[in-house]
This record gives structure tokens, C-alpha cells and sequence, in this order.
């Protein structure tokens, strides 16, 4: 199974409070990106390939941010 990370951006204005929370739920590595437009979490998983790494992806994030407007963007599949 392959290892992938995805970048999911999120464009709604959080607290710090929410953004912790999303990336606890989200189970994001590293310390979010934070502008003043959109934070960023990424997103290690594992799929066998890139197609399905891009569907879990996108899954796994409509799950955590439903009512949030956001984008998934699979950066990496090692």
C-alpha cells in the first residue's frame, strides 16, 4: 500500500480553537498554514494508487468538514 499526503485547504475564517480541532479530526501532521484566507492542513493516507488516494482523500475530508468550503489536492504518492 502506498503512502500518500494530502493538502486540504480550508477557505472559511477559523479560530484557533476550530483549527486545532479540524486538524485533530483530520489527523493533519505539522503545524497548519494559516493565511488570511484559508488554513491548510496536510494529510498523511494510504492507497494503493493515485486515483484512489484522491477519493479517499476527498472522502475522509467531506466527513471532517462538512459545511465548510474547502479543497483536496493529493501532493504525493511514495
Amino acid at each position: 500500500m502506498a503512502t500518500y499526503l494530502a493538502r486540504i485547504t480550508v477557505h472559511d475564517e477559523l479560530d484557533l480553537e476550530s483549527i486545532l480541532g479540524m486538524a485533530d479530526a483530520l489527523g493533519a501532521v505539522g503545524t497548519p498554514g494559516v493565511t488570511e484566507t484559508a488554513t491548510v492542513f496536510e494529510v498523511p493516507g494510504e492507497a494503493p494508487d493515485a486515483g484512489v488516494a484522491t477519493v479517499a482523500a476527498a472522502q475522509h475530508a467531506a466527513e471532517v468538514l462538512d459545511g465548510f468550503e474547502y479543497e483536496v489536492l493529493v501532493l504525493e504518492i511514495y
